[in-house]
């Protein structure tokens, strides 16, 4: 799983759904996850998303309307898509959800979920929820988190060669990367002296960083800091580095705690990082990993 929470919609009139788009995009977004969106307007449609591997793959939840139009009905739907992900999440939806089940009976789908059409935001949301909790354990939820703080390393990396004339850095940005250095340098010198003299193993772990992640992007916000239509970014970023990054490392950090089936992670005080921490991380990481998806496009546009 990933930061996105992939839904592909069999609606023939995609208007009419809006408001319960807009409600599950809110209820998805609560847990963490941005929420990606096909429409299909019937099955035929459909069939071309649900022929591909690669698309199917990431499809999380499906969406079936029983009332297409003029083609075939969901409940004919339905079979197809069982033919190609036998346990793939569907919710069937109606203006008449209690007939459903009889349809489903009649013609032996399991494993549907059931709604009318006022109630499919809340059944989105529970069946995201579970989900969630299905597939989402304690560690995988760590390597999300990871993953996606690599993610935005990348951005930042972009950003920095986007703000280059022909791929040449910027006078101010040498001054402040000279400093840096200098400030590197000593601490490099200080790190390898202290490297010769150590004589227990914890003061070597504590010597491992260089020019890191972190420095890339204060050196993107004090170059960006100089234009006054970046100045949200910039505040941003800053709220990255001083807020999240360090409470990332400390997940990074913690010790997985097994304890029968279940899996805790646990601080070196003995506290424990739980779901609902993991949970608000996710959140603020899609909200960072948005912002710098926009910066990347308006630095592409040049100023």
């Amino acid at each position: 799983m990933r930061l996105d929470f992939n839904i592909l919609w069999i609606e023939d009139q995609r208007d009419a759904v809006k408001a319960q788009a807009k409600r599950i995009d809110y209820l998805v977004r609560k847990e963490g996850f941005r929420l990606q969106t096909e429409f299909a307007a019937s099955i035929k449609e459909a069939k071309k998303y649900l022929a591909s591997d690669i698309f199917g793959d990431h499809i999380d939840l499906i969406l079936m309307d029983y009332d297409l139009g003029t083609g075939p009905k969901g409940d004919d739907g339905l079979l197809e898509v069982r033919k190609t992900f036998p346990y793939k999440d569907i919710i069937f939806y109606s203006a008449r959800a209690a007939d459903l089940l009889a349809l489903m009976a009649k013609k032996k789908i399991q494993g549907v979920f059931c709604s009318d059409r006022d109630g499919l935001p809340d059944t989105v949301a529970g069946v995201c929820e579970a989900l969630v909790k299905k597939v989402l354990d304690i560690d995988h939820s760590r390597g999300i988190i990871m993953g996606t703080t690599s993610d935005i390393d990348n951005f930042v990396n972009d950003c920095l060669g986007l703000t280059c004339d022909e791929g040449k850095i910027p006078e101010n940005a040498l001054k402040i990367i000279a400093k840096r250095m200098a400030e590197i340098r000593t601490r490099f010198e200080k790190d390898a002296a202290a490297i010769a003299t150590a004589v227990d193993m914890a003061t070597l772990l504590k010597i491992y960083n260089l020019y890191t992640s972190v420095d890339r992007l204060n050196l993107l916000r004090k170059v960006l800091s100089e234009r006054a239509k970046y100045d949200d970014q910039c505040k941003s970023m800053k709220t990255y580095v001083t807020d999240t990054i360090p409470r990332r490392n400390i997940l990074a950090h913690v010790r997985v705690q097994r304890e029968g089936f279940s899996r805790r992670l646990i601080y070196k005080n003995g506290k424990e990082f739980t779901s609902q921490e993991m949970k608000k991380l996710r959140v603020e990481l899609l909200a960072f990993q948005e912002m710098f998806e926009g910066l990347v496009d308006v630095l592409k546009m040049k100023e």
